[in-house]
């Protein structure tokens, strides 16, 4: 019986793992006061925020958090892309840019930095690397209130004797997926997301 736990939310058979909401929010508070310095600087800020090889983190902090632009590995955009977007924010006269990249995007951000500073995009360009901290903090409510969703129907599937699955939150129902399924499939990201991203940014 498996109960899936993880900030990247890469686990198939579930829309939502227990610590990715938590993880979010840690990334989001970090991104809010970032771009409370960056306002007041004329910065632009690369924020490179946890999840592997799976965008998911990453592309929820970019919407939520209001970036120009989002780096992450199922979807390709040159450096030249990113520095043209930020040039025209500056032109626009924002007081600030964000860029949210997912440690597994595959333009890295050290490179991505370089790039930008070399291309003078308008902006003083700082780069911030959030790493393990967004595995700390107290868990959000909605994580506290899955995670009991989750434990209880795992507790009564053992009761009646069902095994070899793991309980997730498909809709706002629990199903159970087989172990089989779940190590044999990897879980594909929303990429309407992207999208929805691409769109607010402008």
């Amino acid at each position: 019986m498996g109960v899936p736990a993880s900030i990247d939310n890469d686990i198939y058979g579930t829309d939502m793992s227990i610590g990715t909401d938590t993880a979010l929010n840690t990334a989001l508070d970090a991104i809010d006061k970032i771009k409370e310095t960056g306002s007041s600087h004329g910065r632009a800020f690369l924020v490179e925020v946890m999840g592997r090889n799976y965008g998911y983190l990453a592309l929820m902090a970019a919407i939520a958090g209001g970036a120009e632009v989002v780096l992450i590995p199922e979807k390709k955009i040159a450096m030249e892309e990113v520095a043209k977007i930020l040039k025209q924010a500056y032109i626009k006269g924002k007081a600030h840019a964000l860029v949210v990249i997912a440690e597994g995007a595959k333009c890295k951000t050290s490179e991505v930095a370089a790039y930008l500073q070399k291309e003078e995009v308008g902006f003083e360009v700082r780069t911030t690397i959030l790493g393990h901290v967004q595995r700390g903090g107290s868990p959000s409510a909605f994580d506290r209130l899955l995670a009991t969703r989750l434990g209880a129907s795992a507790v009564q599937k053992l009761a009646q004797g069902v095994s070899g699955v793991i309980v997730g939150l498909i809709g706002n129902k629990i199903e159970t997926t087989s172990l089989e399924q779940v190590t044999a499939r990897p879980k594909e990201l929303d990429i309407t997301f992207y999208d929805m991203a691409d769109v607010l940014a402008k």
